[in-house]
């Protein structure tokens, strides 16, 4: 397949766009991008008819930064009025086979429209896919994809197990906790779910531990832990829940967060502060360097323009800081549904 198609958050598709052309040189292939802004999707066009395959299964999902899902396609399929699910299915035949399909769009208000559409074509589809013999259980890890323009129009393509995300539409939606204290306690617990993997979760978050919230108030991240009985020192000038202060795993520190370090090394760093991306990825490096942590997840609040540009900037920082420590790391970042104006990153030190 000659094109990729990913899905992005409205209003970033030409910070995923820029990101995916320089993903792609980098592994040798050029191709161009196609987008509408708040479109939420972009595409990725590319000369070579198997680029796409090749590029997709090359990258690592969790260190793509923008891209909510990565399916590698060809050109749009038309579709018959009345015969949608036969004009999909001719079209699939010339695809790989796969062990399921999943009918889709973007996450815009436009496409809310398509709803329900696609609750009625979704039966229908997946029964023609199986009595046509293109869904098989044996094609172990490959997925076929209806991306939904409109009621006339749709990409079909594939996505890989090894480089994509497993939720429909690329979001994972998580329930807000009724004893939340804000609904940022949602960006953090995507945040492990999308960074620690699932065989990891009880090894590096269990009961016992100590971490640092920095720009803790009101407690939307120090709850996170508390919830999985992680002792935790939030650090913020602001007041902090009641709730969270009753339950004796929380030490409030009314202290600069840029300022204040640990009296021990602490299992997990979080910080979700309102700063200067630049400021803030220096400050993770050095409790890392300085050995005062060895995980961090913390924002980067990103500037109206040229998002991607200064992500990458705050990444080479941490990088350089990191390899002139000579410390080993391994180095995830998402923008995250839960997230807005803000990407999420995570350090683990080997």
């Amino acid at each position: 397949m000659k094109n990729i198609i990913a899905y992005c958050r409205a209003g970033f598709e030409k910070d995923c766009a820029a990101e995916l052309t320089d993903l792609a040189a980098s592994k040798g292939f050029y191709g161009y991008t196609k987008l509408e802004p708040n479109s939420g999707y972009v595409l990725v066009c590319f000369e070579a008819a198997d680029a796409a395959e090749k590029v997709i299964q090359q990258l690592s999902f969790n260190q793509v930064i923008f891209a909510r899902q990565l399916i590698a396609c060809n050109q749009v399929v038309s579709l018959e009025q009345g015969g949608r699910v036969e004009s999909l299915l001719e079209a699939a035949r010339e695809l790989p086979l796969a062990e399921d399909i999943c009918l889709e769009t973007a996450d815009t208000n436009e496409a809310k429209s398509l709803s329900g559409l696609i609750k009625k074509l979704d039966k229908p589809l997946r029964e023609g896919w199986k009595k046509s013999g293109v869904l098989r259980k044996k094609a172990v890890g490959v997925r076929h994809h209806v991306f939904m323009l409109d009621g006339q129009t749709a990409y079909l393509g594939v996505s890989y197990q090894a480089c994509r995300s497993e939720f429909a539409m690329g979001i994972r939606r998580l329930r807000f906790p009724a004893a939340g204290p804000s609904r940022s306690t949602l960006k953090l617990e995507e945040a492990f779910l999308q960074f620690v993997p699932p065989q990891r979760l009880e090894q590096d978050l269990t009961e016992g531990m100590t971490a640092v919230d920095l720009g803790a108030a009101p407690g939307g991240w120090t709850y996170q832990f508390v919830k999985r009985g992680i002792h935790v020192i939030s650090v913020d000038n602001g007041p902090m829940q009641k709730e969270l202060m009753a339950t004796g795993l929380v030490q409030h520190e009314k202290a600069d967060g840029f300022k204040f370090e640990p009296p021990q090394t602490v299992d997990w760093l979080v910080c979700d502060m309102v700063e200067r991306p630049v400021k803030v990825a220096e400050l993770m490096a050095n409790w890392l360097v300085k050995g005062f942590t060895r995980r961090a997840i913390f924002n980067l609040k990103l500037p109206m323009k040229k998002r991607y540009q200064e992500v990458t900037l705050c990444l080479d920082n941490i990088q350089q800081l990191m390899k002139k420590a000579r410390l080993p790391f391994e180095l995830q970042v998402k923008h995250l549904y839960h997230d807005r104006e803000e990407v999420t990153v995570c350090i683990m030190v080997k």
